[in-house]
């Protein structure tokens, strides 16, 4: 840079636009904070990986976060590395269960503003399975009917997939049982 010499004996650097224009924060990489793991070498295959993304969440309405939250621990539970917690497999491999919409939303946090798997699981739940999905999950169930042509056991399978649907209803077992047999024809 050039020095500019104002007259009163001080020299001052002499600042461009392109000075100004260049970015000097800090860039966001990673919102989840890289587990602290004492194994000697942390590996994660790149089949694993491929079968992590694989079954992909992009954050669409129809996709249910708890079927994939399901899903991404099945595999998750498959690999063991010595000396290396779950946890810190999950919080490695979850980036990777999420594109499209859901992506961007993870990576909207702060530079390792998520520290536990815990963590992440209440902020996944809490943006894509909010209390207005619970509270039309819990009416479903509650004003669950027996179709003209459904038998007892497949009105009891389809009831079944809507508690599983909203896995968080609040409905005990004999709750549960009470709006089933209320619910069938005569």
């Amino acid at each position: 840079m050039a020095e500019n010499h104002n007259g009163d004996g001080r020299g001052r650097a002499r600042r461009t636009l392109e000075d100004y224009a260049a970015f000097t924060g800090t860039i966001n990489f990673n919102s989840i904070a890289r587990p602290m793991v004492n194994a000697t070498n942390m590996e994660i295959k790149p089949a694993l990986i491929h079968l992590v993304q694989s079954n992909q969440f992009n954050g669409l309405a129809h996709e249910n976060p708890y079927t994939h939250l399901a899903t991404f621990l099945e595999i998750c539970n498959t690999v063991k590395i010595h000396q290396v917690p779950d946890e810190a497999i999950r919080l490695s491999l979850f980036p990777f269960s999420l594109a499209g919409n859901s992506k961007v939303w993870l990576n909207s946090f702060p530079e390792n503003n998520l520290t536990s798997w815990e963590d992440v699981v209440a902020k996944f739940l809490s943006k894509y399975f909010p209390q207005s999905k619970i509270n039309k999950g819990k009416q479903e169930i509650s004003a669950v009917q027996q179709d003209v042509d459904e038998s007892l056991g497949q009105a009891w399978d389809r009831f079944k997939g809507m508690l599983r649907k909203t896995p968080i209803h609040g409905f005990d077992e004999p709750t549960q049982l009470t709006i089933f047999l209320a619910r069938l024809k005569s």
